[in-house]
């Protein structure tokens, strides 16, 4: 039998360290992954054939001449437009990734227009990757439950906002949730940006979306994109939604602060504060 060789790309281990449902889509949705094997040819197909405008035919042309396939070129272009958000951008954007939609919340056309045209323009290139996925997961006949892929852009204006800095108050009111509503939405968008950002170190390429080199895999996520998820996950992490555990505790660290408490065990109780009084007869009670 012949004996075959594999290897995880960059785009592979990123999907395989995040511990979010259908990772494969966020790291799409991120740039970090697309059609390589150009599995979804015949999407292209079928929209050509319903494509009647002049300007739809110029860039199949051009696609065609530079020999890139549109799913890498799409990939680069959402890239590109993801490391030009700011931070707070990036936290509502991700927050569109793994929150799901609260109740009563505002239709999508409604949603998409409470974002920024930084975030419009995100939103609408992930599309395409998204429209890509979903039809070679239906090509392949993954189940549903499995390949959900989600895009709810509801809560996306709140998070950004809390993001940029605006108080709880204004929060609340932005979003028209209960407040344990609005902290789990919240504290779901800041465990994604932090999973985000501690994805290992891919350094980017000279030939990145040069326009011409044809990627035979997928690079993962930019280490720009990284960058700014963790820039996000410090701006929402603040009361009452911070987290109070640390989020990655060193080994060094955990036993030097064992140590110390093993030590304040075993000092002498001090004076500075006693859980006693003394009664009348000069008798000490304790409390």
């Amino acid at each position: 039998p012949e004996k075959y060789q594999f290897t995880v790309t960059s785009g592979g281990t990123h999907v395989g360290s995040l511990g979010t449902d259908n990772s494969l889509w966020q790291v799409c949705a991120l740039g970090g992954a697309f059609d390589v094997a150009y599995e979804s040819a015949e999407l292209d197909k079928f929209q050509d054939a319903f494509s009647d405008l002049e300007s739809d035919k110029v860039e199949d042309t051009t696609s065609d001449l530079t020999g890139v396939p549109k799913p890498q070129k799409e990939a680069q272009t959402l890239t590109s437009l993801l490391c030009n958000l700011s931070a707070s951008e990036m936290a509502g954007y991700v927050s569109s990734l793994v929150v799901d939609a609260p109740r009563n919340s505002a239709s999508a056309l409604e949603s998409f227009q409470k974002l920024t045209n930084s975030q419009q323009r995100v939103v609408q290139s992930s599309l395409l990757s998204l429209e890509r996925l979903l039809e070679v997961q239906r090509k392949y006949n993954l189940d549903d439950s499995i390949g959900r892929c989600q895009l709810e852009l509801s809560s996306a204006d709140v998070v950004t906002a809390w993001a940029s800095g605006c108080s709880w108050l204004e929060a609340l009111e932005i979003s028209g949730q209960a407040p344990g509503d609005l902290v789990r939405t919240l504290s779901r968008a800041l465990d994604a940006l932090r999973q985000i950002s501690n994805l290992p170190f891919v350094p980017a390429r000279g030939t990145d979306g040069d326009g011409v080199t044809i990627r035979k895999e997928s690079g993962g996520i930019h280490p720009r994109i990284r960058a700014l998820c963790r820039e996000a996950s410090s701006l929402i992490d603040r009361y009452p939604v911070k987290d109070m555990l640390p989020f990655e505790a060193d080994d060094e660290e955990t036993n030097r602060e064992r140590s110390q408490d093993e030590d304040d065990d075993n000092e002498e109780p001090g004076n500075d504060y006693d859980d006693s009084f003394e009664d009348d007869q000069g008798e000490v009670a304790t409390i």
